[in-house]
């Protein structure tokens, strides 16, 4: 950790001051009103196949509903590949465990691949799968008054699971924000989602990387054309993953260090979960040059490591 002059200004004598500043001032979540659901990418989704599930609508108090469901398969095979959607799945094919009463387990496989045209054999299995999980109990019972309306709910379930990607979205937004009025500021040039090819394509400059996928959050061009890498993150919540986390950035900073064309590597991070992992962050904060959370951005940290002069 290298301390710096604003620390002082702060009011902070040791690295350990400001590591319990840094701790004291976690914050308890990064929840906007868009973390909890994405409403365009639901209504786009359900959009996409909202032609099919009118279709299926004319299934809803069928009482000869097998019957019926074999002949719109046979004039609609367009309906075929939304089935799955229907039981929040997005594969094509299904493999179904049938008996497992024998010493070898009996299978089924189930293809919802769009065709123009199903075989018989091929329609019965559709039907038989959509009767064995009940769909065809819930359009023939009524139910379900309207797929559209039943699909806008599904989805809506399903991108909950999205939430915890979208705090690194959201945080990352809101790094974005403070880093673009910084580099305004500084007469800085930055990349957001800065890959290899990116940053080569925008400055010819070679990013040093520890693995193909790497990609860094933000990138920015110094003033000596040499590279400041920042990578951002948010845990509202604590758990064993953390001390890993911490672990990968202590290896992150390490090697890049190793590199001339980095200059700096700032890791962001944020959230109460680090209450829980106070001793792996600990270790990483020491190890690391630069390790601040959003409220010492507000302070004046982070300008104040990107306007640092390092030694070429």
């Amino acid at each position: 950790m290298k301390f710096l002059r604003i620390y002082e200004d702060l009011g902070f004598h040791t690295k350990d001051e400001v590591f319990e500043y840094f701790m004291k001032s976690l914050k308890h979540t990064n929840r906007i009103y868009d973390f909890f659901i994405d409403w365009s990418k639901i209504f786009q989704h359900v959009e996409n196949i909202e032609i099919e599930l009118n279709i299926l609508n004319y299934l809803i108090g069928k009482t000869n509903i097998k019957d019926e469901f074999i002949k719109l398969i046979d004039r609609h095979p367009e309906i075929v590949p939304i089935i799955p959607i229907l039981i929040a799945v997005r594969d094509e094919n299904l493999e179904i465990l049938t008996n497992y009463k024998t010493p070898e387990w009996e299978y089924k496989n189930f293809s919802f691949e769009i065709k123009e045209k199903y075989s018989l054999q091929e329609i019965n299995d559709i039907v038989e799968f959509c009767e064995k999980i009940g769909l065809l109990n819930l359009f023939q019972d009524r139910k379900i008054k309207n797929l559209v309306d039943y699909c806008i709910g599904l989805e809506v379930g399903i991108d909950t699971n999205s939430r915890k990607n979208r705090s690194g979205d959201i945080m990352e937004s809101i790094i974005e924000w403070h880093l673009s009025n910084l580099c305004n500021k500084l007469k800085l040039e930055y990349i957001s989602q800065a890959t290899k090819s990116k940053i080569y394509k925008k400055w010819k400059l070679e990013l040093p990387v520890d693995k193909n996928s790497r990609k860094y959050d933000f990138a920015i061009l110094s003033n000596s054309g040499r590279l400041i890498l920042i990578e951002t993150n948010f845990f509202s919540d604590g758990g064993s993953k953390l001390k890993s986390v911490a672990g990968e950035f202590q290896a992150l900073d390490k090697f890049l260090k190793n590199h001339h064309i980095v200059e700096k590597f700032i890791w962001i991070t944020d959230g109460i979960g680090w209450n829980s992992a106070k001793s792996s962050l600990y270790e990483t904060y020491t190890n690391n040059d630069f390790v601040i959370n959003t409220k010492m951005i507000t302070d004046g940290v982070l300008e104040e490591i990107i306007k640092l002069q390092e030694d070429n």
